[in-house]
Order: structure tokens, then sequence, then C-alpha cells
């Protein structure tokens, strides 16, 4: 019996053991929404994203209140719950002076792709607050995020590049931007940077430089809506359009390269240089045979040059001489009778 007993007693025990380990996940899982929230790093995370700004070391004492409050958000707070969170801190009229606040809500921008099921709602929400920011280094990267995320031909990405081009305009050039930091591949997709708290410091650029160069700068996305901004940003600039040109066909993009031989071409055409226009012309319909106003130009401008090809050639002078009109004769004067003028002295 005791055997039997001791044989129970190790089944039970076994079964004991097997539940204990089926439910270990749930346990830990529970263990890390309570114990996670730090995960978010909010200070550190918004400290180092306001390092870009030239007083980042002077808090007031409104940026020392908003530092304690993303503390102590993360140490009373389950994970699941600072987003939440982050909306009421976000919406506190007592914090809205912070200088820390635009980079809070860039942050949250970011963190909404993965810590919400809003979608692209989340995203409008914290772009619509931090356009409050007008001379944010964050706006420039946020507004990028924002279209990117956006359906492939959706009216807003046209309406956000318009926006964001006025707003480019009205800035000076010394003005700091940040980029979003894409990293990610074609096949997982290519995400913005969301964790500032380790690695490198945000990358910075002059907005100069961001309008003056055509290939991305590091940080900066190679895509139709970096290229599409440009395009508004350096509308009719030849040196642009050809170096779009090279990022489309890099790209793959030959209806869009197409395009932009077309807009060299017609530059080319403005200028009277058919001879310069025609070969652009023959590369736009080769990237896109159904441009239509380009195989129409270079119907026409090949025609032009086909009349100049015809046009007669300056006519060779004659070589019989012709006599010159009476009005052009020399007049014929009369022989003198004096002797002429004795130049040596006389013998």
């Amino acid at each position: 019996m005791l055997n039997n007993g001791v044989l129970k007693l190790n089944k039970g025990e076994q079964i004991m053991k097997k539940r204990m380990i089926a439910l270990l996940p749930v346990l830990m899982l529970g263990v890390a929404s309570v114990a996670s929230a730090g995960d978010w790093n909010l200070v550190k995370n918004v400290k180092r994203l306001e390092s870009v700004a030239p007083d980042y070391k002077d808090d007031k004492e409104v940026d020392k209140k908003f530092l304690d409050v993303l503390a102590l958000t993360e140490k009373t707070r389950k994970e699941s719950e600072v987003y939440d969170e982050a909306k009421k801190i976000a919406a506190l009229p007592a914090l809205a002076q912070s200088k820390y606040m635009d980079s809070f809500q860039y942050f949250m921008l970011v963190k909404s792709l993965s810590a919400s099921k809003g979608g692209v709602a989340e995203l409008d929400y914290w772009l619509g607050l931090l356009k409050a920011s007008d001379k944010s280094p964050h706006l420039l990267p946020a507004w990028l995020v924002h279209m990117r995320q956006q359906p492939k031909n959706s009216p807003v990405i046209k309406a956000d590049a318009q926006k964001l081009v006025d707003w480019i305009k009205t800035q000076k050039d010394d003005m700091k931007v940040r980029a979003p930091e894409y990293s990610g591949n074609m096949l997982m997709g290519h995400k913005p940077r969301s964790d500032f708290a380790e690695g490198d410091y945000p990358k910075l650029y002059k907005l100069s430089y961001y309008k003056s160069t055509v290939t991305p700068p590091a940080g900066y996305a190679e895509d139709e809506i970096y290229v599409a901004l440009l395009d508004k940003i350096k509308e009719g600039r030849e040196d642009v359009l050809s170096e779009m040109s090279a990022i489309y066909k890099k790209m793959g993009k030959r209806k869009e390269a197409s395009d932009l031989f077309y807009q060299l071409a017609v530059l080319k055409i403005k200028a009277k240089d058919f001879q310069g226009a025609k070969p652009l012309l023959d590369d736009a319909v080769k990237q896109n045979p159904d441009n239509t106003a380009a195989v129409k130009e270079r119907d026409r401008i090949k025609l032009e040059l086909t009349y100049q090809s015809l046009a007669p050639a300056t006519p060779v002078a004659p070589t019989v001489p012709v006599a010159p009109s009476p009005e052009l004769q020399p007049q014929k004067t009369e022989e003198s009778t004096t002797a002429p003028e004795q130049t040596t002295a006389p013998k």
C-alpha cells in the first residue's frame, strides 16, 4: 500500500508539474505586463530626441515637471497602459509649454505604429498635435512618416506633399531638421526609428542641405514620397530633373522616369535646342511608350529637324565678273599740260 501511495503521489506531482509548466508562460506574461513599462524608456528617449535643440541643457521648472511625469508613468503604469497615459500627458495644458513636448509627441507618433492598432488614425492624432510646434525639427520626419503609411496613390499623399512644401518654403535655410532614419528591407518593409534611448544620436541636417540635395541623405527613404516632395520643391531645375531621373531608373519606375525625360526635353525645346531635345524624347518614349505627350512632341521635333536638313544651302558667289554699275565707275580726270615739278637742283 505504501508503494502504491508513493506511486500515486509521484503521479500527482508529475501532473502538477505539467500544469505549472503549461501556466508558466501565462504567469510570465502577467509579470511582464506589470514590470516592463520601463521598456518604453520615456525619459531617455525624449531627452535624446530633444538633444537636437540648442537649448537642450537648460531645463526650466515646467521641463523638470515634464520629465518627472514621464518617470512616474514608467514606474506606476503597465506596459499596456502607457500609450493611453501618453495621450493624457499630451493633453495637459500645464505641460504644453515644455520644450520636451514636441520630442515627446514625435516619439509617440513613431511608437504608435507598433503600440497601437489605430493605424493611420493614430498617426493623424500625433501629427495634428505636432503641427502646433511650427519650428520643431521633428515636424519634417513626422510628415514623411505620415505620408509613407498612406495607401498607395492616396490623395492624402499629394495633399500632404503640397502642405509640407508650403511649410518648407516658409522656414529659414539654417533651420535644423531630423530624418526618419528608416531601417528594414523590401521583404519585411521599412520602419522609422523608434528607439532613441540607445545607439547613435538622432541625425540632424540644415534645411538648406535637405533642399539642395537630390540623392536622399542618410536616414531618408529613397522612394516615391521623397522624390515627389523634392520634385515639388525644385520644379523646373534641369540639374535636379536629370538627377531625379537616375533615381527613378534605379527604382525601376519607368513611368516616372519617362515624365522626367519629357520635362527635360521641354526645357530644351523652350531654348530652341531641338537637337538636344530629340534624344531626351526618345528616352521618354523608350521608358514609357504610352507617354502620348512625349510621342507627339518627338514626332514634331523629328519633322522640325527634317525641315532643317532640307533647307537650301547658302548660294555660292558666281565666278563670272560682273561689270560695275556706271555710278561706281572711277571718274576720268584731265591730263596736266605742265611739266612735273623739279625735285632735284639744276646742274
